[in-house]
């Protein structure tokens, strides 16, 4: 690992499991309730080869190309927004989709946005604290958007979860706040949204953000870039939704457990200014 990451940047593992004061939100797999579907994870993706990446690695570190870089500005100590933070609530699975979208609005060149992750998971879970995963909060925003954090008209306050908010005018400017393109396979339900290593490593050197749920942590987070701990050795730059945590809310996941039970892409979000 470079002295950067080794220095500056957490490595999070099972061991660290959750710190006290923070709140994770992605449900526990139930095989017997939520079975594997028998479908393959999404194939049409041309993978980039396991050969090619410490080449385009190096070759991000220095054009300062990678998503890490957008964020973080040329001196990687000037983050483009403060990371959002569900602030105890269960809802992580909807602030790493959330998260993605601002990503990949940075990567697109498009003026920062802060979306409130309380608006989607709110409504799909009728104003309760409860878990869920990626793959459920991302079919709602591609269907219906996801609203703007703030007071102003047709956005929803930062951390409430009062469905008062979930007014027609609302609704209708969370609409202008789409998922217009991702990596999502039709076939299978919200809670089995599979991804391969090499398929999500493939989006993050493409400037693709990933939702990722991870079942040993009970954790979703978005996941920002494939990066070299050493020579041989891989991780996940992730951006985590806890306030105070990690380095401007990044850390990486090690290799031993960079495999999510579900996880997103997302390539495209509405071009709204």
């Amino acid at each position: 690992m470079s002295d950067y990451y080794r220095g500056v940047i957490p490595i999070v593992s099972r061991r660290g499991g959750i710190p006290d004061g923070f709140r994770s939100g992605a449900v526990a797999r139930d095989y017997d309730e939520f079975p594997d579907e028998m479908m393959q994870s999404p194939s049409e993706m041309s993978l980039i080869s396991r050969t090619e990446w410490d080449d385009r690695f190096d070759e991000a570190n220095a054009t300062g190309s990678s998503l890490e870089h957008i964020f973080l500005g040329p001196n990687l100590n000037q983050p483009a927004f403060v990371n959002l933070d569900q602030n105890g609530h269960g809802y992580c699975w909807a602030y790493s989709t959330a998260h993605a979208m601002m990503f990949k609005r940075l990567a697109s060149n498009l003026p920062v946005v802060r979306y409130n992750p309380h608006s989607v998971a709110a409504i799909i879970k009728s104003g309760r604290d409860e878990g869920g995963w990626c793959g459920l909060s991302a079919k709602f925003i591609r269907e219906n958007g996801i609203a703007i954090e703030g007071n102003g008209l047709g956005q929803w306050p930062v951390h409430d979860r009062s469905m008062r908010y979930a007014t027609a005018e609302v609704r209708d400017a969370m609409r202008s706040h789409l998922i217009t393109e991702d990596w999502y396979d039709v076939a299978r339900r919200e809670w089995d949204q599979k991804m391969t290593i090499d398929q999500i490593a493939t989006q993050l050197m493409n400037q693709n953000p990933v939702a990722a749920d991870f079942d040993w942590w009970g954790h979703s987070v978005c996941l920002l870039r494939l990066v070299r701990i050493e020579r041989g050795s891989w991780g996940w730059l992730m951006i985590n939704s806890w306030k105070g945590w990690g380095y401007h809310g990044l850390a990486v996941i090690r290799e031993s457990e960079m495999l999510p039970m579900g996880a997103v892409s997302i390539r495209q979000t509405s071009f709204v200014a």
